[in-house]
Order: structure tokens, then sequence, then C-alpha cells
């Protein structure tokens, strides 16, 4: 299947988009600290393959509880260079994880990095076909402060009205996990948007 050409992403945007896109670079020193956004994770074992044109998805059933909302998991992706950047770093990795609780999209979003530490990764298992829920939580960080904000899809269409978390700390990956994934999808992320006066919050899961 013809997936996007992330050299003509300039062309993605559409008359009626909203001012409000991702990717952004998140400035550590403005975000602004909330005490409640607690959020737990659960993941089902059973993993389903989809090759779409917006690029190779991840079919599996989970749950994201957000204080006491449920959101229900849908898909996660992966990008080869995080969409996210953090005071103008970016990650080896961004993985996304997008819920729905009735109208409305959630994409959780995770970095990782590439260790040395790291000998067998939880990216080439899922290729592999060996997946259940534990592989799944090597994806995540132990630590779950994240961000949030606002924001848009990364990907046409860029639908308006997301909410991003973007969890803090990346977790540790293989080299031939990132190795896959540039041979998957090389490059595929987004260009930094402009924050146009957006409120990013931020939630310390360590309080």
């Amino acid at each position: 299947m013809r997936h996007l050409d992330y050299t003509e992403q300039e062309n993605w945007r559409q008359p009626d988009d909203t001012a409000y896109q991702s990717p952004i670079d998140i400035a550590t020193q403005s975000v602004q600290p909330q005490k409640t956004g607690q959020l737990e994770i659960s993941f089902q074992d059973k993993v389903q393959y989809d090759d779409r044109e917006i690029g190779e998805q991840f079919l599996v059933h989970g749950q994201l509880r957000l204080d006491n909302q449920i959101w229900e998991l849908e898909r996660f992706h992966f990008h080869d260079g995080a969409e996210h950047l953090v005071n103008g770093q970016r990650h080896d990795v961004e993985t996304h994880f997008v819920f729905q609780h009735e109208d409305q999209t959630l994409v959780l979003a995770s970095f990782g990095d590439v260790s040395a530490n790291v000998t067998t990764g939880a990216v080439q298992n899922i290729y592999d076909n060996q997946v259940n829920s534990a592989t799944l939580m090597r994806l995540l960080p132990d630590d779950h402060s994240y961000f949030h904000y606002v924001g848009s899809l990364t990907t046409p269409p860029l639908r308006h009205d997301i909410q991003w978390l973007v969890l803090t700390e990346p977790v540790a990956i293989s080299s031939e996990d990132k190795a896959v994934l540039h041979a998957h999808y090389p490059d595929n992320y987004r260009d930094i948007q402009a924050i146009n006066e957006r409120t990013i919050t931020y939630y310390n899961d360590k309080n």
C-alpha cells in the first residue's frame, strides 16, 4: 500500500483546519502544573496488524483511566523520530496510543531512546507477532508524568480537538528496534507546529 509521503506534508493542511495543530515543541519552563490527572493503563493480549495509508497500525483493546473517566484503546503506531520536541530536543522514537471516549479522541504519546543496555526490544517482538500485554507495557515508562494540551491529529485528515497526553520519561529501546522502525517508516514525523498561545499543563506522577 502507498503510504503518506512526509516530504509533501506542507500540502496536508486544508483551509478549514484548526490553527491548533500538532505536534509542538514543549518548553518545560512554560507549562502549568496541575494536581489532578492520574492515569492508569491496561492492555489486552491480542494485537491485529492493519496497513493503512497513514502508516502501519496495530489494533488492540485496552483502557486508559484518567481520574474517573475511561477511554477505550483503538490502536497504536510508531514514529521513527519523535514528533513532539521537549525544549527543542527530539527523542529517537514516539509511540502513539489512540483512545476514544464517545465522540472524543485522546492520544497518549510515549518517547523511546536507544540504549546499549537493551538487547531485546518490544518493537521487534510486535513485528514477530509475539505480543501480550506485558510486551505492550514495555512501550510505556513506569513514571506516568505527562504534559497535556489540545491539538490535532498529525496525519490527514488533521482532525481538531484532540486531547494529547505526552509522557515525560522515555523508555529504553534496543538499536534493533530503532532499525526496524526506520526500515518500516523512515523519518515519519510531522514538522513542529506553532503553539498559538495554547496552554500546556503538567501532571507529576510522583506527587
